[in-house]
């Protein structure tokens, strides 16, 4: 059985183990760790030549069968223009966004980034926090007198609002 070339993976940075299906079919293990921003030049990896052919067995089909740091974008194999492409979207998520977008993930969203930055209303510790926060955001008391909007149940708003919102490690979404 033959070794894996490479591995020296980047241990923060989305990266893929690309091998070679022909060489596995043939019980060789051929592949390497590439960040995954570059899984779609699999040549300048070093593991194809310039007509896509493996370097080891000439076979042209590869697979993604490892992958790490790609924050809940990537579940399991893939092809390589799969992570090269979830790299590429998970390079516009800004590092504050990181925890909202595996929130926002976890909850079976799609992998848009721009819909998720629409969706998201702010990071809360209960319905109450939430219903406070959006009663305060939309002027809802502004028009009653200061010394009424002590009796307003913001924990109640705040549960009729979750009716429209996801809630995710503290994160809350609007459901659209």
């Amino acid at each position: 059985m033959k070794v894996a070339i490479g591995n020296d993976k980047d241990t923060d940075m989305p990266s893929a183990w690309v091998g070679c299906l022909g060489c596995y079919n043939s019980g060789a293990l051929v592949g390497k760790w590439i960040a995954g921003n570059e899984c779609n030049d699999l040549e300048a990896a070093g593991l194809t030549n310039s007509a896509g052919a493996c370097i080891k067995c000439g076979a042209d089909e590869f697979w993604v069968m490892d992958n790490q740091n790609f924050g809940g974008v990537l579940s399991g194999e893939c092809s390589p223009m799969e992570a090269y492409n979830a790299a590429i979207l998970l390079e516009s998520v800004e590092d504050y966004e990181r925890p909202l977008w595996e929130a926002w993930l976890s909850n079976g969203m799609p992998a848009d980034i721009d819909t998720m930055r629409e969706c998201y209303i702010g990071e809360f510790s209960n319905d109450e926090e939430l219903g406070e926060y959006m009663a305060d955001e939309c002027g809802l008391l502004s028009d009653m007198p200061e010394h009424l909007r002590g009796y307003f149940d913001y924990a109640a708003y705040g549960q009729d609002l979750a009716y429209d919102t996801f809630e995710a490690a503290g994160h809350y979404f609007w459901n659209r």
